[in-house]
């Protein structure tokens, strides 16, 4: 309970950042206020079958609170997670650990405004998105400064190499086996220690990356490679069978002309999910939660959907189409080596 207490507090330190940045950026450019949170609680109280009472300035003023409250409530509840995980998020550092908890506040939030049809992330200029991750890294710093350190743990004890002159004491200590005595077990040897966190969510940004260039490319190469973090039915032998029938088959079927956008809904569901099952594999493989890789990889994803989407209109206007997919093709599958290596 203590952590989700902290959690939420600290949520509520860094949604008072962000309105602070927003403020401030306000100040400079002289910028109207964002009628997007108002639009946000106007469409959910028409999801939820509810009406905001009132009319027009008395209306929109009740409109502008709840939206206010929807963020506050948003921030706490990023907090609150945050406060869970807390461990975690410490040992991504300084850099990486306010990112995630930014992006994570800022996928929520941009995720609700798609899906109520209240903006479209995908028409936005680089100055809106500008306005958009400034404030969501500055909810992010202060989440990750607000949240307690975690006790380091005591090292554990490794046991003495066979043949060394600690070995060799405790077996003298000991003496030999009598006759009908069992021999003391070797012992046995240690785990494999967890791969440093920075490691493993620069491979889940690249599995993520190339998800969003291809949905089905991460998996089919942590199939392939046999990862120790699938489970056990993704290690059948039939399992890279059908692996590679589905990565071949989304090779063909996305340069055909009929197939709908990557940034569709559709299609961004997928990336996301298709990236954090991805990263979950990864995650388990080197002994690590999976949470902030998840969280990396679908950010990963969705910037590389949107960015690789733009791109490749832009060159085939100049180049033939296909060429431009099969040089995307080969681009996916080598960060998707990469990140699964």
């Amino acid at each position: 309970m203590k952590k989700f207490t902290r959690g939420v507090v600290a949520g509520a330190a860094g949604t008072t950042a962000l309105n602070a940045v927003g403020f401030a950026d306000m100040a400079l450019r002289g910028r109207p206020a964002s009628s997007v949170p108002a639009r946000v609680a106007e469409q959910l109280a028409r999801r939820v079958g509810g009406t905001v009472p009132g009319s027009g300035a008395a209306r929109q003023n009740r409109l502008e609170g709840l939206g206010a409250l929807a963020g506050i409530a948003t921030g706490a509840g990023v907090g609150a997670l945050a406060g869970q995980l807390q461990g975690a998020v410490r040992r991504l550092g300084p850099l990486a650990g306010p990112a995630v908890i930014g992006g994570a506040a800022m996928l929520v939030t941009d995720v609700t405004t798609a899906m109520l049809g209240v903006s479209d992330p995908r028409t936005w200029d680089a100055s809106s998105w500008l306005s958009d991750i400034v404030p969501h890294l500055a909810f992010g710093a202060v989440v990750y400064a607000a949240l307690p350190q975690s006790r380091a743990a005591a090292p554990p004890k490794v046991p003495p190499a066979a043949g060394s002159e600690e070995s060799q004491a405790g077996g003298a200590a000991r003496g030999p086996a009598g006759p009908g005595k069992v021999a003391p077990a070797e012992p046995a040897p240690p785990a494999r220690p967890a791969a440093p966190a920075s490691r493993v969510l620069e491979h889940a940004a690249l599995l993520g990356a190339a998800t969003g260039m291809r949905s089905t490319v991460a998996l089919a190469a942590l199939i392939f490679r046999h990862s120790d973090g699938l489970p056990a039915v993704l290690r059948h032998p039939a399992a890279r069978r059908i692996a590679a029938t589905a990565d071949g088959a989304e090779l063909v079927v996305e340069k055909l002309p009929g197939t709908p956008s990557r940034l569709d809904p559709p299609g961004l569901t997928g990336r996301l999910i298709s990236a954090s099952l991805a990263a979950a594999v990864l995650a388990r493989s080197e002994h690590r939660g999976p949470i902030p890789s998840m969280l990396t990889a679908s950010l990963a994803a969705l910037a590389a959907a949107k960015i690789c989407h733009d791109a490749r209109a832009a060159l085939a206007r100049r180049r033939p189409d296909p060429v431009v997919a099969v040089a995307e093709d080969a681009l996916a599958i080598g960060l998707a080596a990469i990140g699964s290596a």
